[in-house]
Formats: C-alpha cells, sequence, structure tokens
C-alpha cells in the first residue's frame, strides 16, 4: 500500500514520455489527484480542455473539504466551474475532459448531459467505473452517449499505474469516513 509522500516522490520522478500524446496532460491529472489526496479527499484530478488542448478548468475530488459534499467529484467540480466561468460556451463537442480514473456513474451520466465531446481516463475503476461499461447502461443513457468518445487515455503505462495508485491510496479509510458521513 502506497503512502501519500512516495507517491509524491513518484510524480515528482516521473518525466513525461513524448512518445504519448497526452502523457502531459495526464501527469497534470495526477498532480492534481495528489493535491486531493493532501487535502484529506479521494485521489483523483480532472482537466477539461479546448480542441486546442488548452486547459479551461481543472478540480480535484473536494468530497471532505469543508465537510462533507457528495457531489463534489473532480468532473462534477470541472463541470460545476465550467458553466459559471463561460455560461454562453457555444458547442461543447470539441470539448475534452481527462480523468485520472475512471468516472462513476454519477459522474459519467453529468458529463453526457454537459455535452462534453470527448471523455478520457488514465485508470480503469473497475469497481466502480461506468465509462467501460457503458453499454450496461440504459437505452436513454446508451443513446446520448453514442454522441461523444469515451476511451483511455494515450498515456504510458507508469503514468497509468500512477493514477491507480493515487486512487487506491487511502482508499478503505476514505470509505469509512464516507459511510460515517452518510449513516
Amino acid at each position: 500500500m502506497d503512502d501519500l509522500k512516495e507517491l509524491r516522490k513518484a510524480l515528482l520522478a516521473h518525466q513525461i514520455d513524448r512518445n504519448f500524446l497526452e502523457e502531459s496532460l495526464g501527469k497534470r491529472c495526477c498532480e492534481i489527484a495528489s493535491e486531493s489526496l493532501e487535502n484529506g479527499c479521494y485521489g483523483v484530478g480532472a482537466i477539461l480542455v479546448d480542441k486546442n488542448h488548452n486547459i479551461l478548468i481543472e478540480a480535484g475530488n473536494e468530497i471532505f473539504l469543508e465537510g462533507f459534499h457528495s457531489s463534489r467529484h473532480a468532473e462534477m467540480l470541472v463541470i460545476d466551474r465550467f458553466e459559471l466561468q463561460y455560461p454562453q460556451y457555444g458547442d461543447r463537442s470539441g470539448l475534452t475532459i481527462m480523468v485520472s480514473l475512471e468516472p462513476c456513474p454519477m459522474c459519467l451520466t453529468r458529463l453526457l448531459l454537459a455535452g462534453i465531446g470527448e471523455i478520457v481516463y488514465l485508470a480503469n475503476d473497475y469497481a466502480g467505473g461506468m465509462a467501460s461499461r457503458i453499454n450496461q447502461m440504459p437505452p436513454a443513457w446508451i443513446n446520448l452517449a453514442s454522441l461523444q468518445n469515451c476511451r483511455l487515455a494515450k498515456v504510458s503505462e507508469p503514468l497509468v499505474s500512477l493514477a491507480t495508485r493515487l486512487a487506491s491510496c487511502h482508499l478503505s479509510e476514505l470509505r469509512s469516513r464516507l459511510l460515517t458521513n452518510i449513516r
């Protein structure tokens, strides 16, 4: 099991592999995920980029920051902030959200409804992710998802491993904390 100190060292030591087009953006997602862990939250980070790969909005998980807030998943915060900062933004099909961990069902449906053109994630979440199982959603959601592209990020295996380790760090304590807050 990783501790946060080890993960920070690994993140600092990670060299961008120029053979992977999305490596720099993926590393930024991991940096944000690390910051979330430092704040006592789940290790998930997300960025929203335009068609030129300019970062418009970024956020990490803040579910336990300043109290308990069930909707403060990284993806949800990115969309909330985007819609506040760019209320008149036109066609969203050219936008891409990159997340360090596969979106959960709540976040995936929000991304679908927000019209984000592409949903990209570094690490699979076999326990809670929905993007890789989109065909198991109700037909209306599957239809909506057909308007978007959902895929794994084009990043190196060491970066995928780092994203997985960040998402797993302190997971049992965080789940226990979650249950304490909702029951």
